[in-house]
């Protein structure tokens, strides 16, 4: 037996009807809209991580070509560089010296490194550190 339907009494004009906000939203509108929003999320989520990923990646491989530019300088002139700055301009450059670095490498964040040479991690070569997404050495860092 199905249940009985009210019976309103009195007359009702359209104009006189109270209007629902969203009238043409049903459960599968609401679906769609939660489902579309939680997509977005993610999405932009996944674009973070993968801009971050880049910017380490970008970080990392530039502090290895800084290393090795150190260790290129100091095998040439037996000596370490007095910042990165050299490496780009080295001392007592004749036309067609190489440079070690054709220019100041900076981390995935625009920023430049700190610089250590001799490096306590690797005398050989230079400590290469970079402060990180926050640019503050010490903390989240890039090594």
């Amino acid at each position: 037996m199905s249940p009985r339907r009210r019976i309103e009494r009195g007359v009702e004009f359209s104009w006189e009807r109270r209007r629902r906000w969203f009238a043409w939203a049903s459960v599968r509108h609401a679906r769609g809209l939660v489902g579309g929003g939680v997509a977005l999320l993610a999405l932009t989520g996944a674009v973070s991580v993968s801009d971050h990923g880049r910017r380490v990646h970008a970080t990392r491989s530039a502090i290895v070509s800084v290393q090795r530019a150190t260790e290129a300088f100091r095998a040439d002139h037996g000596r370490c560089p007095s910042g990165i700055a050299e490496l780009v301009r080295p001392p007592e450059v004749t036309d067609g010296a190489p440079r070690y670095l054709a220019q100041v490498r900076l981390d995935g964040w625009g920023r430049e490194f700190l610089f250590t040479c001799p490096g306590g991690k690797f005398p050989a070569s230079a400590d290469v550190v970079s402060g990180g997404p926050e640019g503050s050495f010490g903390l989240d860092r890039v090594e």
